[in-house]
């Protein structure tokens, strides 16, 4: 049987909170979600890598200094500095052996995970941004770490101070316009196409059609979805059924074939084999297993594999 596991440590100088994405969520509303995160006082020289992430990842540094290593370039790296790391980019980075750094850190996914790091200052030249003052964040991940409850207010109240972390990033590092207002005009049809599908994903949908009715062709949707969320629609759509699909196999006793049914697949068979895809476990096993917290006072007690 497959496990969802949730990793908890802390120690006097690691805490951290890990595989978040093992617990119910309702990412694909938000566009984000928060994987794992934490802080730690680094031992002298303490590294981490050549590795590669599946979840965008930002180090923010509260005291001490270290190097960063990413795309062939070096950084040397100080207080109230973040360095971002992409999914699928190998980095190393390493703590000086005189005045090692202290850092937190969050690692993220989501279709509005690209636009929010440009929002902070993060760009494809530059994966390093400076700020004034960084205290103010420590106090907003102290919040997040303390909501270790596998609860749904417990993921609430993690979604919503991860929210204020990253809006206070944008506002210490982001540029004046995206401190002061929105910007809807360019992902307009995005939008309308993205309410339609999470209002009708149980029905049949075709995009060709759900490009016309709104009144663009479907090549142009297409790559509209792509550049504001970097997926397609047949994509959102999908990641739409199956975390609704997730959501009714936990809450709900209903046998998997009317759960398929709920969500768009008339075929069971089609269904288990896209949501094993998603989830990594068959609808059956994903039921059967709750996510569960593992707790540890040491780093490494926990898969270090993330951190």
């Amino acid at each position: 049987m497959g496990t969802r596991t949730v990793g908890l440590t802390k120690s006097w100088n690691f805490t951290a909170l890990e595989d978040l994405n093992n617990s119910d969520s309702i990412g694909i509303i938000s566009g984000l979600n928060l994987d794992y995160c934490g802080t730690e006082i680094c031992d002298p020289g303490h590294s981490y890598g050549p590795a590669v992430r599946e979840s965008y990842l930002i180090h923010v540094i509260r005291e001490g200094t270290g190097i960063f290593r990413s795309h062939g370039q070096e950084f040397h790296l100080h207080k109230n500095q973040a360095f971002l790391i992409r999914p699928e980019e190998e980095s190393f980075y390493e703590a000086d052996s005189e005045d090692p750094w202290q850092y937190m850190w969050v690692g993220f996914h989501g279709y509005a995970a690209e636009k929010l790091v440009e929002k902070i200052g993060f760009s494809e030249e530059s994966p390093v941004v400076t700020f004034e003052s960084v205290e103010g964040l420590y106090s907003i991940m102290m919040e997040i770490l303390e909501a270790s409850q596998l609860t749904y207010s417990g993921y609430l109240i993690r979604l919503g101070e991860f929210f204020r972390f990253v809006g206070r990033m944008i506002e210490l590092g982001g540029k004046p316009g995206d401190r002061e207002q929105l910007e809807y005009s360019q992902g307009v049809y995005v939008k309308q196409a993205m309410l339609h599908i999470m209002y009708n994903y149980p029905e049949k949908i075709k995009i060709d059609e759900l490009a016309s009715q709104i009144g663009i062709t479907r090549n142009y949707l297409t790559k509209s979805f792509q550049k504001e969320l970097g997926v397609s629609p047949q994509e959102f759509l999908i990641n739409v059924r199956m975390e609704r699909a997730a959501e009714l196999l936990t809450s709900t006793g209903l046998p998997v074939n009317e759960v398929a049914a709920k969500v768009g697949y008339p075929d069971a068979l089609a269904f288990s084999k896209k949501f094993k895809e998603k989830y990594k476990l068959s609808p059956k096993t994903y039921r059967e297993t709750k996510p569960e917290i593992s707790q540890s006072s040491a780093k490494g007690g926990y898969d270090p594999g993330l951190l």
